[in-house]
């Protein structure tokens, strides 16, 4: 699950480039209340003791153990892609997580190595919220999650059960290391660059929301659909806050 981690993280980062530099977008937020403060106890969070964990990681961790450590837990999330890629009906993401996971289990020192990118199976992480995607169940309102961050109510959902099942699985002690573990190993890769960019931003909130909304939507049909489908509805509006303005 890490290389989904980074490879949202990472779409997130690009995404707060271009959305830094302009006005971002409003979007329909019932919850905007609750999430800002939210919002505000992740940001005093990421301050005080994941950046410093972060930075202190990186100071004593050479880069080739991380990348080993980080592609351990992203192979011990092949599994999940490859259940949620069944349940969406796309075995052809379900095969190759398999595949994956057993290449790099046994060729890649217990999934430390990428062995199987090197055979032609590229990493394709694939979540149970993608599966609801597929399925075209509504987004529900953004929605932001303690620790977690930006989500929606239908992607909170997903992600709650899958480590609810996982935990009935296989123990919540081992789940909830498997997933802290990730998630730190994500935000390591990114934290130098997302802090700048939250750091000038106007409203990191609506940053935020805007750049998580947006890369939902370009993964996911159903969230692109609502998004332009918003958008025209807003166009009128747009059109008749500029004319007000002349």
């Amino acid at each position: 699950m890490q290389g989904r981690i980074q490879g949202a993280l990472g779409a997130a980062l690009g995404l707060f480039l271009m959305l830094a530099a302009v006005p971002v977008q409003a979007a329909p937020d019932p919850l905007e209340p609750l999430n800002r403060r939210v919002h505000a106890l992740n940001r005093v969070m990421q301050s005080w003791v994941l950046t410093p964990a972060a930075e202190a990681y990186v100071a004593v961790t050479p880069p080739g153990v991380r990348r080993g450590i980080g592609n351990a837990l992203a192979n011990l999330g092949e599994p999940v892609s490859a259940l949620s890629g069944l349940a969406a009906g796309q075995l052809g993401i379900a095969a190759n997580a398999m595949l994956r996971f057993g290449i790099n289990t046994t060729l890649g020192l217990g999934g430390a190595q990428d062995a199987a990118t090197g055979l032609g199976f590229p990493r394709r992480p694939f979540a149970m919220t993608d599966a609801l995607c597929s399925w075209g169940v509504p987004s529900g309102p953004f929605l932001v999650l303690p620790v977690l961050g930006p989500s929606t109510l239908r992607d909170a959902g997903a992600t709650i059960a899958t480590h609810a099942a996982l935990a009935q699985a296989l123990g919540t002690e081992l789940v909830a290391g498997w997933r802290a573990g990730d998630l730190f190993a994500g935000y390591v890769e990114v934290h130098a660059d997302l802090g700048a960019i939250e750091a000038a931003a106007l409203d990191s909130y609506a940053l935020h929301r805007s750049a998580y909304l947006q890369r939902r939507a370009a993964s996911c049909p159903a969230d692109r659909a609502a998004l332009a489908e918003q958008e025209q509805e807003d166009e009128p509006e747009a059109v008749a806050a500029a004319g007000a303005t002349r």
